[in-house]
């Protein structure tokens, strides 16, 4: 196994338990049946650094596992299917045009329209769903800055 494959690994691995733990600890309920966190911002930082591929696993499974651990796993496929779509994006964007904000903010619109379908699905009701926009904008605005204010440490180290 090449060197840098074990680094993406060891990358990927750090960055599905940062996911986990930015979700699963620090939540607030919403209302409709799920939260806000700040998961996305570790999951738009590591999809900066990362493959796509690798991108979508650290954002799906520790998103993913911090639904079931934290009592939503009825969201926990949804999540699998939506965190990995915006990792994919995000990472495949930076990846070609290097515009980081470009990036977050293309993820940030595929996870708020994902959440609203599911919200939807989940509650038999797109008014109802529409109450979870806001909470899911501001999770996504503080994902973006979490993103931003943490790159420059997180690119030095990376890039070792």
């Amino acid at each position: 196994m090449k060197n840098d494959t074990v680094k993406e690994l060891v990358w990927s691995s750090l960055g599905i338990a940062l996911v986990f733990l930015a979700t699963f600890l620090l939540k607030i309920p919403n209302g409709i049946q799920g939260y806000v966190h700040m998961g996305d911002g570790f999951i738009m930082l590591f999809s900066s650094v990362l493959s796509p591929l690798c991108a979508v696993l650290v954002a799906a499974a520790g998103s993913a596992l911090a639904d079931i651990a934290g009592g939503y796993a009825y969201f926990a496929l949804f999540t699998l299917i939506i965190k990995g779509l915006e990792a994919f994006l995000i990472a495949k964007i930076f990846q070609k045009s290097k515009l980081r904000f470009v990036s977050y903010f293309t993820g940030s619109i595929v996870m708020i329209f994902g959440y609203f379908l599911t919200d939807a699905f989940i509650n038999q009701s797109w008014y109802l769903a529409l109450t979870g926009i806001p909470g899911n904008i501001i999770q996504a605005a503080v994902g973006i800055l979490i993103a931003f204010l943490i790159y420059p440490l997180f690119i030095s180290n990376f890039k070792k």
